[in-house]
């Protein structure tokens, strides 16, 4: 009997540890809405406040959840490169100069490429991910297409988004809307893949959605890149960060210097 016992003791931890190991740890998130774009400063800070309150509880492979002025999130950042841990910083469209500096001076080896390269995560809402920053719209279409090396734009006012099969079953809160700024598959190329559209127009355009780093635990997410204050951003933004943590590679950075060398020297020959 004690044997049998055993057996069954040992088939049940076995199954738990199957299990348990599909869900991996995630770092820190830190969520920065001082400067924004497309969307108002006071829902914002709504959404961030949704985030604040809500992520570890939905989301227990969490570690601290925290705001981060201008000053704080690039020292922030460069402390978390090369962890060996997924953390996340999440954007309301418009980036942090200690991240990244104004007008693409830094086209290459800024905090924000080492830490996605490092194998972190960067979400953005509203206006086009790393175009807007101090001096308006100066990054422009070069700020996306230096930070994660493809030539790719955003431009798609008045597209129709539905929630996807893979939108349904992970972002339940995500309604019909029109996006302005979604991603475009077709562009998106070795080294990264499309890893998850949460909603798009029945073909190439989706938002929201993550690209992937291949090999890597590097994602790059947006989440409803448009103006408009009454969509439901941050419950959306923790459904993202609840697929991301049921994601076995979370904790396999790029090698250790954040940027392989064969990484890196790979992605500028596709560039």
């Amino acid at each position: 009997m004690k044997i049998r016992q055993l057996l069954i003791l040992f088939t049940i931890l076995f199954a738990f540890t199957v299990t348990a190991s599909s869900w991996a740890d995630l770092g820190d998130v830190a969520i920065f809405s001082e400067g924004v774009g497309w969307i108002s400063q006071e829902n914002a800070d709504i959404q961030r406040a949704i985030v604040f309150d809500n992520l570890k509880n939905d989301v227990p492979a969490v570690d601290e959840v925290v705001y981060k002025t201008d000053a704080e999130i690039g020292p922030w950042a460069e402390e978390r490169i090369d962890d060996d841990i997924a953390d996340i910083i999440i954007l309301f469209g418009w980036v942090p100069p200690t991240l990244y500096t104004p007008g693409n001076v830094q086209v290459d080896d800024s905090i924000m490429e080492r830490f996605i390269y490092g194998g972190n995560v960067v979400l953005n809402c509203a206006d086009y991910i790393f175009y807007v920053t101090e001096g308006g719209g100066v990054n422009g279409v070069d700020g996306l297409q230096n930070i994660i090396n493809l030539e790719v734009d955003m431009w798609g006012d008045g597209t129709q988004i539905t929630p996807t099969d893979v939108g349904r079953e992970y972002t339940p809160s995500l309604v019909n809307y029109t996006s302005n700024r979604p991603f475009k598959a077709n562009q998106i190329v070795d080294p990264w893949s499309v890893e998850a559209a949460f909603g798009d127009n029945g073909a190439d355009f989706f938002d929201p959605g993550l690209i992937k780093l291949n090999n890597s635990s590097g994602r790059v997410g947006i989440c409803m890149q448009v103006s408009n204050d009454d969509l439901p951003r941050g419950q959306i933004l923790i459904e993202m960060i609840d697929f991301i943590s049921q994601q076995a590679d979370v904790v396999t950075p790029v090698e250790p210097a954040g940027k392989a060398a064969t990484t890196w020297g790979h992605l500028k020959a596709v560039r």
